[in-house]
């Protein structure tokens, strides 16, 4: 994939292929953001922005339909959406794709703690009262991040033929969130710059009195038997994750390599 990016992206014209920055929660995307704003100042366009300028994601999916251009002149995309996006269906250029990865389960329980430690998210007043197990069944809008979230965003898919058929379409830049401040400077040198000393991290979980954290909880263990059930094939995925993984289209294999 770096050789790819190198090659094209380089060059910010509206025609050339444009990265897209999958931000999964609770890997550490908001500092890979923060680098990339600081980088790439206008030429990282944010999802959340496109989405207050549109109305939401409805506004945002109609004028992109009618041909609206959201990317000309920008260098990458960044934010929580996936591969089967509007913003990836309806662009004219080639499209590549990063994202940092964490184990299912941790990154699950971080995005429980994260929320109720967050009085204004929008799901916060409904998990405060939930231990994590009955948030599983109780919360729908939490419920879809804990069932191969990452698949779907990442690939629109889980199972084996449907992540090899989107690595087979798109070139990818995949990494462990152990490896963040390594996936960072692979990412910028794609643009041919590079990570000066360790990312300053961001969006770490906060403490607010009076919420225990999932692991305190009586049926904690049982909520991580039914996220490893629920999870099957992303914790399949990520057991045979390389630290840092690229591939290209017409390299994609069925086993993954080391990048």
């Amino acid at each position: 994939m770096n050789v790819v990016l190198r090659e094209n992206i380089t060059d910010f014209l509206p025609e050339k292929p444009i990265l897209c920055f999958l931000h999964l929660p609770r890997t550490g995307g908001s500092t890979i953001n923060r680098m990339l704003k600081y980088i790439f100042g206008d030429r990282a366009i944010f999802h959340a922005d496109l989405l207050a300028a549109h109305g939401g994601e409805g506004g945002l999916a109609a004028a992109l339909a009618q041909g609206e251009r959201m990317d000309q002149g920008a260098a990458l995309i960044t934010g929580h959406f996936g591969v089967a996006h509007p913003l990836v269906l309806h662009t004219p250029r080639p499209v590549a794709f990063a994202a940092v990865m964490r184990h299912p389960v941790e990154r699950i329980v971080s995005l429980y703690d994260y929320i109720r430690g967050t009085p204004d998210h929008p799901e916060h007043t409904t998990l405060r009262t939930l231990t994590l197990c009955q948030a599983l069944d109780a919360v729908p809008e939490f419920a879809v991040h804990c069932r191969d979230a990452q698949l779907r965003t990442l690939f629109n898919a889980t199972d084996q033929a449907g992540i090899i058929a989107a690595l087979r379409r798109y070139p990818y830049l995949l990494a462990r969130m152990e490896a963040l401040d390594v996936f960072a400077d692979r990412l910028l040198g794609a643009f041919g710059q590079r990570l000066c000393g360790a990312l300053p991290r961001s969006n770490e979980r906060p403490v607010l009195a009076g919420v225990a954290p999932a692991v305190s909880q009586p049926d904690y263990a049982a909520a991580l038997a039914r996220l490893a059930a629920d999870n099957r094939a992303e914790l399949a995925f990520y057991a045979r994750l390389p630290k840092i993984f690229s591939s290209v289209p017409k390299a994609a294999q069925l086993g993954m390599r080391a990048a």
